[in-house]
């Protein structure tokens, strides 16, 4: 017997009345009873309805068991998309830039839009791997081998939206920037190398301005003083150095202080004692004289902690003409002139595991091969002990810039390599700065 499904009716395919009745009995759900009966009569041949049940609910829990599984693995393959796709998205951020029109050049003017964007992009990435402190200390490093070649490191990117005017365009881009890249830059050129020692250094320096009263936070100090232009002339120079600058608005809860301590002229003991609330090892004390925009002095002692001892002093003067761009000004002068001829004892005083290594560039040009390049290299690791690693950075055919680790300023190196006995042939130093100095073969 067999059945075929019609529209809405059942078509039976058989003649018997038995045919029919098992098929009524089966449809109405009595079918296990009518097995029973079948297999008590011997009737094997009437089983199959019973058969085709029990077969019908193993095929049943089966597709339920999958119809499961299946959505249990489109849930966790979606769940494990969208944390893919939040990772990803989080790695994109949105970057604006601009670029001027010249002579109706809309396309260049675009171009420099998305390379300004470029840069932003690359330039969130290190200020969050190496920190603020760490693009200051080697902006012009990175800016030769990584911001001016910021292409490099985009991994991709997509313009959202533009628009023109007649003197600017401007993009708004989302950018996402190859960390890989730029983390391989970053080792090479030995910035994520942990070996520098910072000494924090704290400033407690009065600035007096021609025609105004004396300015010095410790007064009181319960009160917050602006940073002086003094202070922040002394800041920018010792972080270049290498220095960690304390800020002094973070000043550690005191009940009372000695009335000592307040006045406008420290003596060492003072000095130090503020230093000590600080956490400094070296306190720069002293004063600072404006005279207009024109002139400045700085008379400044350095007291290392925790002996208390002044381990630099000087006076110095800067006179600015204040007239072209970009040219600093009179504290700044008298500041920088100070600190370099004073640092050098600074450090020098510091314990040995205080000592402050710190980055420099040196460029070699004229080389007549490689293997000079060698002999130089391996002239400057093995003549002088304070080099603590020597990187090369860019090699061309006849020139090679490095990378240089040391304890010690440029100018002492300078010194000391243009005059060793062992130089390996002759040459001569220019362009001697506090970043590293240029080696010009003969």
């Amino acid at each position: 017997m067999g059945y075929v499904s019609g529209a809405g009716a059942f078509r039976l395919i058989g003649k018997t009345k038995e045919d029919l009745r098992t098929f009524r009995d089966f449809a109405e759900g009595s079918h296990m009873k009518k097995d029973t009966d079948l297999r008590e009569k011997g009737k094997s041949d009437k089983r199959f309805p019973a058969f085709f049940h029990a077969i019908s609910g193993v095929v049943q829990r089966a597709c339920l068991l999958l119809v499961f599984v299946f959505l249990g693995a489109y849930s966790l393959s979606q769940h494990c998309h969208a944390q893919g796709t939040e990772e990803t998205t989080n790695k994109e951020k949105i970057f604006i830039g601009t670029g001027r029109v010249a002579e109706e050049n809309i396309a260049d003017a675009r171009n420099e839009a998305i390379s300004e964007a470029f840069v932003k992009a690359i330039e969130e990435y290190l200020i969050r791997r190496i920190g603020p402190q760490g693009m200051a200390n080697n902006f012009q490093r990175l800016d030769e081998e990584i911001l001016s070649r910021s292409k490099e490191a985009v991994q991709d990117y997509q313009i959202i939206s533009e628009f023109r005017t007649e003197r600017y365009v401007r993009v708004l881009m989302k950018a996402r920037v190859n960390e890989v890249v730029l983390e391989q830059k970053l080792k090479t050129m030995g910035l994520l190398e942990i070996d520098t020692v910072q000494t924090a250094v704290l400033f407690v320096v009065s600035q007096k301005k021609e025609g105004f009263t004396t300015t010095y936070w410790w007064g009181d100090p319960t009160r917050p003083a602006p940073i002086t232009e003094t202070e922040l002339s002394l800041s920018r120079v010792f972080e270049e150095r290498g220095f960690r600058v304390i800020n002094r608005s973070f000043l550690p809860p005191e009940e009372s202080y000695d009335e000592d301590m307040l006045r406008l002229g420290l003596s060492d003991e003072h000095v130090a004692e503020w230093g000590e609330l600080f956490s400094a090892q070296i306190v720069i004390a002293g004063e600072a004289n404006l005279y207009g925009q024109s002139r400045a002095t700085v008379f400044l002692r350095a007291v290392k902690l925790p002996e208390g001892a002044v381990v630099a002093q000087g006076y110095r003067e800067g006179v600015s003409a204040g007239t072209a761009a970009g040219e600093e000004n009179a504290i700044g002068l008298a500041v920088t002139s100070w600190a370099n001829d004073m640092i050098p004892h600074i450090m020098a005083g510091l314990e040995p595991g205080q000592r402050i290594v710190s980055d420099m560039i040196i460029r070699v040009n004229g080389l007549n091969s490689y293997g000079d390049f060698l002999v130089f290299k391996d002239f400057l690791k093995s003549n002088f002990p304070r080099i603590t690693s020597v990187l090369e950075r860019r090699l061309t055919k006849s020139s090679v810039t490095l990378g240089l680790k040391i304890e010690g300023g440029s100018k002492d190196l300078a010194e000391k390599v243009l005059n060793h006995p062992k130089r390996p042939f002759p040459f001569e130093i220019y362009e001697l700065s506090d970043q590293g100095f240029t080696v010009y073969v003969r």
